[in-house]
């Protein structure tokens, strides 16, 4: 279903009730349409809606013809479509040179250029697959998001990134002792789908850790409140948001933060580490 947005305030209403949504009501590209107009709110979100189901449309009429030639629909022959149209059609790819640029992050961006982050990449993959009716999962691999494609009992891991390349468990090894380190290696964790919303959250820590790393604190907290939107029961954000108040000098927003945090933790290192930077916040105040 296609969405529009009058305005900013809209646009945030949606992400509210998001946020309400189960998993598997969450649509993920117009979760990320949504974003990346907050972003860009002079954009035409129609646009990118006719330009994707164009490329919903490209893939499963490559499928459809695939299907006859092959006499068969599995999931390898649904990971040949994707390639042959998401790669070699349309030439989407991973942007290796300027990696940490913004625009990577951004659904507009991205569909314009052809070119982003893995989670986004892959969250176009995602979403065409889907249009297919097909088995379309995100991966939560360590430092590089992947996704995966099933039917029947049969799985295949894809790199978006890599122009839709078909990841063998030795490719996945070497992707993670890259990122890991030589001695790390692969476990059954690393195969499993993460959810709607968590795939969500990990393309927002891409933009929040990279105004962080800017020292934009102010725009880092802006897409934490967003998170928080999406994800309202996540008490990870209220840490976050407990932070960068207090990078803004904001403490008693900080304190009230982590004070929710602190109720809602578990781990007892992580609460009593919480519970010293709140001694440091209260006495900020005196």
């Amino acid at each position: 279903m296609n969405i529009f947005f009058k305005n900013e305030t809209e646009a945030e209403d949606y992400l509210a009730k998001v946020g309400k949504e189960n998993d598997n009501e969450i649509d993920v590209m117009n979760v990320a349409f949504a974003l990346s107009y907050l972003d860009n709110p002079q954009t035409l979100i129609n646009k990118y809606q006719e330009k994707i189901a164009g490329e919903e449309k490209a893939l499963g009429d490559v499928f459809f013809d695939l299907c006859a030639k092959e006499n068969s629909d599995s999931v390898f022959v649904q990971a040949r479509a994707l390639k042959e149209v998401m790669a070699d059609q349309l030439g989407y790819i991973g942007d290796d040179v300027h990696y940490d640029d913004l625009k990577n992050i951004n659904l507009f961006s991205v569909m314009d250029r052809r070119m982003g982050l893995p989670i986004v990449l892959c969250l176009v993959a995602i979403h065409m697959c889907r249009a297919q009716g097909w088995n379309a999962h995100g991966v939560n691999f360590p430092g590089h998001f992947i996704m995966r494609l099933e039917k029947n009992g049969e799985r295949v891991m894809i790199d978006p990134f890599q122009s839709c390349k078909i990841l063998e468990a030795k490719d996945m090894r070497l992707i993670l002792k890259r990122i890991m380190g030589e001695y790390a290696e692969l476990s059954s964790d690393y195969y499993a789908p993460c959810t709607n919303r968590d795939m969500i959250l990990r393309l927002q820590n891409n933009l929040k850790y990279r105004f962080i790393d800017a020292e934009k604190y102010d725009s880092a907290l802006l897409v934490v409140h967003r998170m928080a939107l999406i994800a309202p029961n996540d008490h990870r954000l209220n840490l976050d948001k407990a932070v960068l108040y207090s990078r803004v000098e904001q403490p008693l927003a900080a304190i009230e933060n982590l004070e929710i945090y602190i109720d809602r933790v578990d781990d007892d290192f992580d609460k009593a580490e919480a519970e010293e930077f709140l001694i440091q916040l209260r006495l900020q105040l005196n």
